[in-house]
């Protein structure tokens, strides 16, 4: 059985101050079990000042996270905010890594990904398979990389092993400052795991988009390559949706990033993604890959749309979790989408659904790593867009 508990501060500059803060919420000495894991989300400032490897220091255990526009835990908020929360248990263990530097367009992604995998294997009893991972990362885009690619890696080394996570996120116009965090150290181009195993029995729920709000008929894509879509239809993407009038003219397709593309996979899983922009060709840069055959559709959202499917996912959160901890990832797309007169509007709906309860936190990310489970039982890990994923834990 795993138990959380969680620690938060907005103060940035004082180093002294905002350890004490976190650790007098702590109570390490009453709440710590036999082994432990911290999760840390934080504003990127915290680096910067030496908060986060000073905090990392004084912690008995690894420290792993990333760093995020906004954290939320029960009745504390903060979009330049620092969140921590150790995950603890007697029947349970933690296994942690972080990897060595990816390069830039991702040519030794996969020897790094199965590097840092190996590591994690390396400390687990023989043939073990743990019931689940955690998965972190920088904002793939940054470094020209397509985030599926990493998910692809990690479910290799594990098969039909669920991996949840995120990746990093910056509200800086150029996706500078996302860093992955790890034992007090930040990294721009490395990722970082975290086993679980032993007396745990976790469940996933993920929603996007109401499927009232799909247009059409799903289309299909009929020439892609990596993150781009070529052709829907067998027309050019930009003639497509000029068809269906989502864009009045071309050279617009940017306008799409907040209308989620809802794609249907082959071995029936789906996937969530958005438009990026365009690639000046007539196709689509997306959030992710989409591959050929895949069958698509728009969803044009109204900001209700979006804030009922928060509290649709948190009351089937509720119904199921049976003394859980919950643990909530929302992406940067749908808090762009809810605008600044809004940005904290999915939160609070999210903790008005929990009401009292406070082993859970919430944090917006820069990509979101889901497992899907088939209908014949085996397990697919994707990244997803535009989505809400939730951990049960």
């Amino acid at each position: 059985m795993i138990k959380m508990f969680s620690a938060f501060t907005e103060e940035i500059d004082d180093v002294d101050a905002a350890v004490f803060e976190i650790l007098s919420q702590l109570n390490l000495e009453q709440s710590l079990m036999k082994n432990s894991v911290g999760i840390l989300h934080c504003y990127h400032e915290f680096i910067d000042s030496g908060v986060v490897k000073t905090l990392s220091e004084k912690l008995p255990f690894d420290i792993i996270g990333i760093t995020v526009p906004y954290v939320r835990i029960s009745e504390k908020a903060s979009s330049m905010g620092l969140m921590l929360n150790i995950l603890t248990g007697d029947d349970v263990e933690f296994n942690t890594g972080v990897s060595t530097s990816i390069n830039i367009g991702g040519e030794n992604l996969k020897q790094v990904t199965d590097k840092l995998c190996s590591g994690i294997s390396s400390k687990l009893n023989k043939d073990e398979k743990p019931p689940m991972l955690m998965a972190f990362g920088p904002f793939m885009h940054v470094l020209k990389i397509n985030a599926d690619d990493f998910v692809e890696y990690i479910s290799d080394y594990f098969p039909n092993v669920p991996v949840f996570g995120a990746f990093s996120f910056s509200e800086e116009i150029d996706f500078s400052k996302c860093y992955t965090l790890y034992n007090g150290e930040s990294y721009e181009n490395a990722a970082a795991l975290i086993s679980i195993t032993g007396n745990v029995n976790p469940s996933f729920l993920t929603i996007a988009v109401p499927e009232k709000n799909i247009i059409g008929e799903l289309a299909t894509v009929t020439k892609s390559q990596g993150n781009i879509i070529h052709s829907i239809n067998g027309m050019p993407v930009e003639d497509y949706v000029l068809s269906i009038g989502l864009v009045e003219k071309k050279g617009e397709l940017e306008k799409l990033y907040t209308t989620p593309i809802i794609a249907r996979l082959d071995d029936g899983s789906t996937i969530v993604r958005v438009c990026i922009g365009g690639d000046g060709q007539g196709g689509a840069v997306m959030g992710g890959h989409v591959p050929e055959g895949a069958r698509v559709g728009f969803a044009m959202l109204e900001l209700s749309d979006t804030i009922s499917t928060s509290g649709e996912i948190t009351r089937k959160a509720l119904e199921i979790t049976e003394g859980r901890n919950i643990i909530i990832y929302t992406c940067m797309a749908r808090l762009g989408f809810l605008g600044a007169n809004q940005r904290e509007l999915e939160a609070k709906t999210i903790c008005d659904c929990l009401g009292s309860l406070n082993n859970f936190y919430l944090a917006y990310a820069g990509g979101e790593i889901f497992p899907q489970k088939l209908s014949g039982g085996k397990i697919v890990n994707h990244l997803q867009n535009f989505s809400l994923i939730v951990c049960m834990i």
